[in-house]
């Protein structure tokens, strides 16, 4: 008797085997038909065999029969997979009460050679610090993105053209075509983000903390570090607002903009697109110079628009050059609208934050390339054609070293604090005085999406003061702060500490009021002053006196005079201080006498 387990069900066939189950899923039209030489035995109710012929005619006579065991089939296959499942969830429970679940990894708190505590630095475990330390990814470098040689080599107009170079000057933005290398140095900008911390914003160097201060943008680059900051949101507009703003203010038409955003996958403008708007906007504008018929109107748009492309270009790259270096991000077109108005923005808090940015970012394992303008960071050589009235960061040349961090690793690890320039700019403060807004602690922010916090508080040897140590990073960046109240909290405290130059003007003239009086006080000496001026004045009376030397006697008389004056104002002033206070103590004792015997008598 052939093995039939598994093929019947209730004196028919079941569909719960494997290869029946297979046959119901691909349905009766892929069954074999009669006829084929391959026959299996059914076994009917009363146990007699039958051939596979006289079932398919059977079920030819029968239609009706044949659908009604199709569904009842189907419901057997159904009813087979439920109670597979119910079977398998129950083994799955089973299973995972006898094996009790895998004990979770315990959570790291301090690395080998690392932070022993991280309530500093939260994601020092996602840091590539952390992982160099283990060995994992020794050969790591990064490509970091440079456009000095897109700068340097940029066509201007002649100097004779005022119209233009007047527009540039009044942006306060000229002086970025001064800072720009031709090359980076690769090793040296991996090494030094392998330390960057973004918790902090700043370099962990063996010496302490280090940073890339407002001050530092300010005497680099010579462009405005107050104002209002970059506020966009996001970190892109959208396509309508692009084209908009290509047709207005670039000269560029909607179709052309449109498909150059589809080119670049986004609202950006490649710098080969741009350096194309720039040439024709700046030869439509000289030959509308030459047309007398030319109107007015057309020829100042024709410059804005020459104008606005170049320093759309100039920005792009240098303040916010991105990890592609092919393209300009076209949301920075918008702080452009209003020529007059460019240099109030504050395009150094701005521009810091979005290096801040990138160097957060290229202090992960993942990160390969690195943006933001990196003539910031570090140079070398000097520049032999170099002036004091140039920006700081035109008189280096920086060092042509290796791909390969390695050198620079060990340079950084070996370093003394004697080796180290901690106030480079103290020969540079007569062409840029120091800001107060320098001091300013908390977050700086280029649009909604790049905020960091700016510590000058962890950094103060950079500033000529002994360091201390700083508050936790948290009290000086508040958290939970939106681009509004970060501007809030800078303007705030520009109104409360910026002292502006008349300030501090009259403040020195003070100053130097009261020093002045003060040596009086000391050295003068009333009755040897008057008399050497009278011994002198005699002598000169009892010799023959000119014109002229009778001039020169009573102009020494009046400078030697001056002292006594000097003397008796500070005197009359203090004694008339020092009077109103023995009037005034002199009053409250007498009310306090005429009070005493009356408030004895109440007791």
């Amino acid at each position: 008797m052939t093995n039939e387990v598994g093929r019947q069900r209730g004196g028919r066939e079941s569909r719960a085997h494997s290869s029946a189950r297979r046959e119901a899923t691909l349905g009766r039209s892929k069954r074999k038909v009669a006829g084929t030489s391959t026959l299996r035995p059914e076994v009917e109710e009363g146990g007699t065999s039958t051939s596979r012929v006289e079932v398919e005619e059977a079920e030819t006579q029968h239609p009706e029969h044949v659908a009604e065991e199709d569904v009842e089939a189907q419901g057997d296959v159904e009813a087979d997979e439920q109670e597979e499942e119910q079977s398998e969830e129950q083994n799955r429970r089973t299973t995972t009460a006898r094996n009790p679940p895998k004990v979770a990894e315990p959570q790291v708190t301090k690395f080998d050679g690392g932070p022993s505590d991280l309530s500093l630095l939260p994601s020092f475990r996602n840091h590539v610090a952390a992982v160099l330390w283990r060995g994992e990814c020794s050969e790591r470098t990064l490509k970091c993105m440079n456009s000095g040689k897109r700068i340097n080599s940029l066509d201007k107009p002649e100097t004779d053209k005022t119209w233009f170079w007047d527009r540039v000057e009044a942006s306060g933005l000229r002086l970025l075509l001064k800072t720009n290398y031709n090359h980076v140095c690769y090793g040296l900008l991996t090494a030094f983000t392998e330390r960057w911390q973004p918790e902090t914003g700043t370099f962990h160097l063996p010496i302490g903390e280090m940073t890339i201060t407002l001050d530092d943008v300010s005497c680099l680059l010579h462009i405005p570090i107050t104002g209002k900051m970059l506020n966009h949101a996001g970190t892109s507009c959208t396509m309508e607002e692009g084209q908009d703003m290509c047709e207005e203010l670039l000269n560029f038409s909607r179709e052309d903009a449109q498909e150059e955003f589809d080119k670049m996958k986004g609202v950006h403008v490649s710098f080969a697109k741009l350096l194309e708007i720039y040439h024709n906007n700046l030869n439509l504008a000289l030959e509308a110079e030459n047309n007398q018929d030319e109107e007015a109107e057309t020829v100042e748009f024709l410059r804005d628009c020459t104008v606005k492309a170049f320093l759309l270009y100039l920005i792009g790259g240098t303040l916010f050059t991105n990890k592609s270096d092919q393209y300009v991000d076209l949301i920075f077109l918008s702080y452009l609208q209003d020529i007059p108005l460019i240099n109030t923005w504050n395009w150094g808090a701005s521009g810091l934050a979005y290096i801040y940015n990138y160097l957060d970012r290229a202090s992960r394992r993942r990160c390969g390339n690195h943006g933001g303008y990196n003539c910031m960071d570090f140079c070398a050589f000097l520049d032999e054609n170099y002036t004091n009235e140039d920006p700081v960061g035109a008189k280096y040349y920086p060092l042509k070293t290796g791909k390969w961090p390695y050198e620079t690793r060990t340079s950084l690890d070996r370093m003394e604090v004697d080796e180290v320039t901690f106030c480079p700019y103290e020969d540079h403060r007569q062409t840029r005085p120091f800001q107060d807004i320098s001091w300013y602690s908390g977050w700086i922010m280029c649009g909604s999406s790049m905020i960091c916090p700016h510590l000058p508080e962890r950094v103060l040897r950079q500033y000529g003061h002994v360091q201390s140590i700083p508050r936790a990073p948290g009290v000086s960046a508040k958290a939970g702060m939106n681009q509004f109240s970060i501007q809030d909290a800078f303007d705030d405290y520009l109104n409360e500490n910026y002292v502006t130059e008349e300030m501090r003007d009259l403040a020195t003239s003070w100053r130097e009021i009261m020093i002045e009086e003060e040596n009086a006080n000391k050295k003068c000496d009333v009755f040897e002053i008057c008399k050497t001026v009278r011994e002198e004045v005699r002598e000169k009376l009892d010799s023959e006196l000119t014109l002229e030397a009778a001039r020169q006697v009573l102009e020494k008389v009046y400078n030697d005079l001056e002292h006594v004056v000097k003397y008796f104002l500070h005197r009359k002033r203090k004694r008339d201080s020092g009077d109103g206070k023995k009037k005034k103590k002199k009053k409250s004792k007498t009310r306090g006498e005429e009070a005493g015997p009356s408030g004895q008598g109440l007791g």
